[in-house]
């Protein structure tokens, strides 16, 4: 099943805000107000909702922890209580399994047919088999209420199939490195703008006795990661996007050179000795306790970075990934866009109902998230008062406003089995078990055969 409409997402942070002032100004629904809005559908529907009957909804979601500071934890929490108080007269029961556990769940209710009314998946790869399988409602018609004039445009991209809608977007994520400035400064180092640059960063930072990068390769993700932002940087996002569509190759001289790029820091002792069996949770704490000057990783990693307890607070800037000589991507192509959403169980009774509850749901999420300082929204509401915000989040936003292109997180984008074969090949070779021109040359046949 092919996916259509792809875009490129360009998103900047002061039209955001004009669009939300907009959308303010004209008297959209931020949620507020819920007494004076609850009146006026009874006046157009004729039915009281605070009379309405119980109705339960079953959610699941890979949020599963409420004091997490991750900003996607923070909004998704805040979203939900919210929603409960917007609906008194609906129960939501929510599952939260965190990690890798949680694909393995919902795969497996996929396949026994016991999906939740609503779930937490990704686009692309990811949600196809789902689809493929009429697990998940199409939304085309829920959605000519008017919902997707409220979405700014390009961010339903990645949940579409076939033509079909799936999934409404919660926000833009991006990728970015964070840089520690007060450990650059003790190495004398400058922050990079480009591949030399980050080279001679990462010698005098281990000149200095300080790990260079945090990686924690054992949830293979995190290493995807890094493949992912030098393949962009090296052969381009359309290029990348064209091989994870399987309208393109892995196996050419951009993602080769790439692979080469990874394999020089892995050699260096770039992310330490011991990366590969260094979990994210462990990379994470490193960086956030001032032992590694730098982490490429997504925005969600703000709020615990600023946390008023975090050892690092104030001491963090993030940065454009650097150029590469010779590249065909440059400085403006991110590693990121929009992939995460909520869906819809196939079966859903009650589903008109239960589409209020689901879009307020995501609208109001996507306001927090981005409050959160976890990515931008990708609905144009009013978001409110910015000055408290998350400046990690601000910078980033201003950071992406001359975006060109976007390319998704790799995991997401292919399917169950294309995934699984792109970590295998992926973690033998960052464990130093292939050449570079192995890797790509066994990525493209276990994944785009026939490309």
């Amino acid at each position: 099943m092919k996916k259509v409409n792809k875009k490129r997402i360009s998103l900047t942070l002061t039209v955001l805000m004009a669009m939300s002032i907009l959308i303010t100004a004209c008297g959209g629904n931020n949620g507020n107000n819920v007494n004076s809005e609850a009146n006026a559908n009874a006046g157009k529907t004729g039915k009281n909702p605070a009379a309405e009957e119980k109705l339960k909804i079953t959610m699941w979601s890979q949020f599963a922890d409420p004091n997490s500071k991750d900003g996607g934890f923070v909004g998704f929490y805040k979203a939900l209580k919210a929603t409960q108080a917007k609906f008194p007269n609906v129960e939501i029961e929510h599952v939260g399994v965190g990690g890798e556990s949680y694909k393995t769940k919902v795969k497996a209710a996929s396949a026994a047919n016991e999906l939740p009314d609503i779930f937490y998946t990704w686009g692309g790869g990811f949600s196809e088999p789902f689809i493929a399988g009429n697990r998940i409602l199409s939304i085309d018609d829920l959605a000519k209420d008017g919902t997707l004039d409220q979405i700014v445009p390009g961010t339903t991209d990645n949940f579409i199939f076939d033509s079909k809608l799936y999934g409404l977007p919660i926000n833009i994520a991006t990728a970015q490195m964070y840089v520690n400035k007060e450990l650059f400064e003790q190495a004398g180092a400058k922050i990079p703008e480009t591949w030399d640059e980050l080279v001679a960063a990462i010698e005098a930072l281990k000149a200095k006795g300080i790990q260079p990068i945090a990686l924690g390769a054992k949830d293979r993700w995190p290493a995807m990661q890094w493949n992912a932002i030098l393949a962009i940087r090296m052969a381009g996002v359309d290029a990348v996007n064209a091989a994870l569509t399987k309208t393109g190759s892995f196996d050419t001289a951009e993602f080769t050179e790439a692979a080469a790029k990874y394999k020089q820091l892995i050699d260096a002792d770039s992310f330490g000795k011991h990366f590969v069996g260094t979990s994210y949770d462990d990379a994470t704490n490193m960086f956030l306790s001032g032992k590694a000057a730098m982490m490429f990783m997504g925005a969600w990693v703000n709020g615990q970075i600023e946390d008023d307890n975090s050892l690092v607070k104030g001491k963090v800037v993030p940065i454009k990934f650097p150029t590469i000589p010779g590249g065909k991507g440059n400085a403006d192509e991110w590693f990121g866009g929009s992939g995460e959403t909520f869906v819809l169980n196939a079966d859903l009774k009650n589903k008109e109902r239960i589409w209020e509850v689901y879009k307020f749901f995501i609208e109001t999420m996507s306001k927090e998230v981005f409050l959160a300082g976890s990515g931008s929204s990708a609905w144009k509401v009013d978001v409110g008062d910015t000055s408290q915000m998350n400046p990690l989040a601000l910078q980033i936003g201003e950071l992406s406003s001359s975006a060109t292109g976007f390319s998704y997180w790799w995991d997401q984008m292919l399917n169950g089995n294309d995934t699984e074969s792109m970590f295998g090949s992926l973690m033998k070779f960052v464990a130093g078990k292939t050449t570079p021109e192995d890797y790509t040359k066994e990525l493209q046949s276990k994944v785009n055969q026939g490309q």
